[in-house]
């Protein structure tokens, strides 16, 4: 009973400033054997994702109509063969970047390439070739481009594994900056923090930025007890700090991380491991309970503590229960989003903005969803709380009576978690249950105990606990 009610104050204090939450379908029109890799939320118009078979991505996606209609080609300029696409970085609707990566059996390296006109040509912007020779980035046969970000329409990063340069055999982070707009790049010397253990790469997409702080995560495939490290810039990519996290590589890599703000964050695994940080990632602790953490990606919404999650919830592996989690406390306690949906790529700029993909649908390509409820960081409103009135409460049956307030409108919903955050009820209010200012709740095949009902408006939240005895 005591991990019961602890459980129960850790919901409650995380409910308290919940909303309305659902993605709208979109139709992605990709082919059966596509998933949407990444996602990038622009602003509530614009939005861009990478695509294709995992082991060979190559197509980019974009929408300027909010998703109403998604453009789709290919991002590999002519004359490159044998390359995939590991990431993709936009500036606005027009320009975007991409990091390609050759496979081994047509002779390693990488190129970042860039397009201005929204995705009809691509061009490359660095030289590949050999490592050995000047002039190049990326070079083969080892050369690899995990991620690239830009912190403004002239200054970029580009992360890789490490390589070694013309003038040295010795391996270390290719790392790249520019300051021109992506127009040319230069390499970051190892001496500013990016020596690697060997063996060591880094994780394509496992990146993240706050303002000018960037992190981005790496693991020692062959060594089982090494820990995963997160390397660190505060002055966009220019010097690096390392730091051992928690999760060794017998567990897993670290396939993403993700920072509310520069103290603030979690690294974690595609398993379901989870860390957590409150000092900029310098120290890791290990989180748990986890429920109903999801692990495929997480990201954080921009002003406040607030963190999405999407995949499979790590407690439950029926794929029915993949979807979205939500957490209001920087990644400590996780709460049911929305479920039904195998999303594994999500992206939001704002409370109100931001979109969700992942695995093919039945017909016709990855699902993509758009965030189309109230905002995600609205605050709990004092008025509706006051006149929320729940009864009989305890019930002895699980039958319920909300009594709602005059005025709700359309689209508010009421929901029902347990203890663990598992959303068991969500009821949509129609017309008639507006109009009599009440609605039922059916508990009756949920277990006696304690759960947490949820009534979310445009205005605002409202709780209330409920007992099933």
């Amino acid at each position: 009973m005591k991990q019961t009610l602890l459980s129960l104050f850790a919901l409650l204090a995380l409910s308290l400033p919940g909303q309305s939450q659902s993605f709208t379908q979109q139709a992605s029109n990709l082919g059966a054997s596509d998933r949407v890799l990444d996602i990038q939320a622009i602003d509530a118009n614009t939005a861009w994702g990478l695509a294709g078979p995992p082991a060979a991505s190559g197509t980019y996606l974009r929408t300027t109509n909010g998703g109403a209609t998604w453009q789709r080609g290919s991002l590999i300029p002519a004359g490159l063969t044998g390359y995939s696409a590991a990431d993709l970085f936009a500036l606005n609707a027009t320009t975007a970047f991409a990091v390609l990566n050759r496979s081994s059996a047509a002779g390693g390296g990488a190129v970042i390439v860039r397009t201005t006109n929204g995705g009809t040509t691509w061009t490359p912007v660095t030289t590949p070739g050999s490592a050995a020779l000047a002039g190049t980035q990326f070079g083969a046969p080892d050369g690899f481009a995990n991620s690239i970000h830009f912190f403004d329409a002239q200054n970029g990063v580009c992360m890789g594994d490490p390589n070694i340069t013309p003038a040295s055999a010795e391996r270390f982070f290719e790392v790249y900056t520019t300051s021109n707009g992506g127009t040319t790049w230069n390499r970051v010397p190892r001496s500013a923090g990016l020596s690697a253990n060997n063996p060591e790469t880094g994780i394509s997409r496992s990146y993240c930025a706050v303002g000018n702080t960037i992190w981005f995560t790496t693991y020692a495939k062959a060594i089982s007890s090494s820990p995963g490290r997160v390397f660190k810039s505060t002055d966009r990519g220019l010097t690096w700090t390392s730091y051992d996290t928690n999760i060794p590589f017998s567990i897993g890599p670290i396939t993403g991380i993700a920072f509310a703000n520069t103290n603030n964050g979690v690294a974690y695994t595609n398993g379901g491991t989870l860390n957590l940080s409150s000092d900029g990632g310098a120290t890791w602790r290990d989180q748990t309970p986890r429920t109903p953490f999801r692990s495929s990606d997480v990201r954080a919404i921009p002003g406040g503590n607030t963190l999405v999650a999407v995949g499979p919830s790590r407690d439950v592996t029926s794929a029915s229960n993949s979807g979205a989690s939500i957490s209001r406390d920087y990644g400590a306690t996780w709460l049911t989003l929305e479920t039904g949906k195998d999303y594994s790529v999500v992206s939001f700029v704002s409370g109100t903005v931001g979109w969700a993909a992942g695995t093919p649908a039945a017909a016709g390509g990855s699902d993509i969803g758009k965030y189309t409820a109230v905002s995600i960081l609205a605050s709990r409103n004092a008025a509706l709380q006051k006149s929320l009135v729940v009864y009989p409460n305890p019930s002895a049956t699980g039958i319920f009576t909300v009594q709602l307030a005059p005025g709700l409108k359309s689209g508010a919903t009421v929901r029902v978690l347990d203890v663990v955050g598992r959303q068991v009820v969500k009821q949509e209010l129609d017309a008639a249950a507006l109009a009599a200012k009440s609605t039922t709740i059916d508990l009756s095949k949920e277990k006696a105990g304690v759960y947490l009902l949820e009534l979310r408006t445009d205005a605002g939240v409202a709780q209330q606990r409920l007992v099933v005895e």
